[in-house]
């Protein structure tokens, strides 16, 4: 039977996994998580992670759309499919391995393959977003009740449609004591300014630029036979970086724009990769220095953006780093040469594994939507006004 939505919202507390895949498309990260119904999260807690990657051939194809290789109507419809039957299966995987069998509503961010904000400059008007993975396809598939597509209403009031995760960090993890970043460093890098005892309005979120996108492509292309990633860390610690390399891309506009900003596969993919490789090559870097550079890039913009947009609204006593990023000791050693004095740690510090982060965030998302809660700062994505984000599809 149709489970009815006030069959959930009678309850105390909710059981909820969160789905979530990033630009690296590497594969579902999923989170089975427990929390109360009320206004207090503080007793919100992880029951079980797990990370499914993707089958080589819907990686690849995923890779093709969102880097602008040739596809059609079909292709892409065929996309959706295949992606809701992946996230299907991360909930499964989850779910047995915390040996729960029944659970409230799924959170799903879907695998973004296409992220066209607004412009400041008026080169772009008109918005849009794609991600693949629909809820009713994932509610049907797992009979629980999903909510995703979170994106596309802040879309719709003129809104970057991201950063999404910053109403999360408010609710979670701002502190009496210390004024907090929040830094993701994922395919695309995204901070979280939580001054301490901040209100939601005084929060400051937008993307920095790129994260690991780029140093990911540079090492498929540079290392194809390597095939994981494992040596990624080892050959960047072994790399020189090009400081004048990475201050030519340093002044790109996209740097320079003033918050709210997004960005995505249209900024920093494959193309933007490939004029980078150009330029390393010109320069007769060796493979290893091409790799650091990247990282270099990464690191240098979010200290750049920290000391444009951030800190002329206030102090900064930690860094608190999550996403794949956070596994990259050389971006960390880097990050914390910058950014000295301030303290940059992992944001296992709040006891959140920052592989688990974003998929759990997707979990509280979910939780506000059915609350009828506003799960949006909407000056961080720049919206007209703040909107109850995400598309319910029941299950059964």
């Amino acid at each position: 039977m149709v489970k009815r939505l006030q069959d959930i919202l009678d309850k105390d507390s909710f059981v909820a996994v969160g789905l979530m895949s990033g630009t690296s498309m590497d594969g579902i990260d999923a989170a089975l998580v427990e929390m109360p119904a009320g206004e207090d999260l503080s007793r919100l807690e992880l029951v079980t992670f797990v990370t499914v990657p993707y089958p080589d051939e819907l990686k690849s194809s995923l890779r093709d759309i969102a880097f602008g290789e040739q596809c059609t109507a079909e292709d892409i419809a065929v996309m959706h499919t295949s992606v809701a039957t992946a996230f299907a299966g991360a909930f499964h995987s989850v779910c047995r391995q915390a040996g729960v069998e029944t659970v409230d509503f799924i959170g799903s961010h879907g695998q973004t393959v296409a992220h066209v904000p607004p412009r400041g400059d008026g080169m772009t008007l008109i918005a849009g977003t794609l991600q693949m993975g629909p809820p009713g396809m994932i509610a049907a598939l797992t009979g629980v009740t999903t909510i995703g597509d979170f994106r596309a209403a802040d879309i719709a009031l003129g809104g970057q449609g991201a950063p999404l995760a910053p109403y999360v960090d408010f609710l979670l993890r701002r502190s009496k004591t210390q004024d907090r970043i929040i830094l993701n460093i994922g395919g695309i890098a995204n901070l979280t300014y939580l001054p301490k005892n901040c209100s939601l309005g005084e929060v400051i979120a937008f993307d920095t630029g790129p994260g690991n996108m780029i140093v990911d492509e540079l090492y498929r292309v540079l290392y194809p036979k390597e095939g994981s990633y494992e040596k990624l860390s080892e050959l960047v610690a072994e790399g020189k970086p090009s400081q004048s390399l990475v201050d030519t891309f340093l002044g790109l506009t996209f740097f320079e724009h003033t918050p709210p900003k997004s960005a995505g596969h249209h900024e920093f993919g494959g193309r933007f990769a490939w004029e980078f490789l150009s330029k390393a090559e010109a320069e007769g870097l060796k493979r290893e220095d091409i790799l650091a550079s990247a990282v270099s890039l990464t690191t240098r913009s979010i200290d750049a953006a920290l000391r444009d947009f951030v800190r002329p609204a206030g102090d900064i006593d930690e860094v608190l780093v999550t996403g794949g990023g956070s596994r990259n000791p050389t971006m960390l050693s880097e990050l914390r040469a910058w950014l000295d004095p301030v303290v940059v740690d992992t944001i296992e510090k709040l006891g959140v594994p920052p592989e688990a982060k974003e998929a759990v965030d997707f979990a509280v998302l979910a939780r506000e939507t059915l609350l009828a809660h506003r799960n949006v700062i909407h000056v961080a994505t720049g919206a007209s006004r703040a909107a109850i984000l995400g598309t319910i599809a029941l299950g059964s």
